[in-house]
C-alpha cells in the first residue's frame, strides 16, 4: 500500500542568543550549506520515522 503526503507542515522556532555585534561573524557560504544540508537530512530522517511508525500500526 502506497502513502501519498498531499501536505506537509513543518513549524520550527529558532531563538538566537543577544550578542556583540561587533564580536559575532558572519557564516561563511560554506558552512551555511553544511548547516542547511544537515537540517535537511535530520527532517528527512524524522519524517521517514514518523512514515515507519504509521505504517507498523
Amino acid at each position: 500500500m502506497a502513502i501519498q503526503i498531499k501536505e506537509l507542515h513543518i513549524k520550527v522556532k529558532i531563538e538566537e542568543e543577544v550578542t556583540n555585534s561587533a564580536t559575532s561573524q558572519p557564516l561563511s557560504p560554506v558552512k551555511l550549506q553544511e548547516l542547511k544540508s544537515q537540517l535537511i537530512k535530520e527532517c528527512t530522517k524524522e519524517v521517514l520515522e514518523k512514515l515507519k511508525e504509521k505504517t507498523e500500526r
